[in-house]
């Protein structure tokens, strides 16, 4: 069963995985869109992406195990920190990662509750 290293190594690729994405789509799409070769309103489909991508994760972690979930939320508030001194974290996505991280625990917290 994958413990806290799995869920550590999770998280931090989650936020990592964003950044490499956001920074690649923040220089292309605005050059796709200028050229006339995408819609205007192609940048905020792809932030509906992102906080689709964020409920399907606190989704999922009902199945994850309590060490798999402790290791997901200290890898996402580990990378956030390292991240911000990049300038392409902001504001935006330290609460949509923050969000997922507290939904997942919330989430598993409330399963487990319930089963009790």
């Amino acid at each position: 069963m994958p413990g806290i290293e799995h869920g550590y190594e999770r998280g931090v690729k989650s936020v990592v995985g964003a950044l490499i994405v956001g920074v690649i789509v923040g220089r292309v799409v605005p050059t796709l869109v200028d050229a006339g070769l995408l819609p205007s309103g192609s940048f905020s489909g792809l932030v509906v992406l992102s906080i689709f991508t964020a409920v399907m994760t606190v989704d999922a972690s009902r199945y994850w195990s309590f060490g798999y979930l402790a290791g997901f939320v200290i890898g996402v508030f580990l990378a956030l920190p390292l991240l911000t001194q990049t300038e392409f974290i902001g504001p935006t996505d330290w609460l949509l990662y923050s969000g997922t991280a507290i939904g997942a625990v919330a989430l598993r917290v409330k399963i487990h509750s319930s089963s009790i």
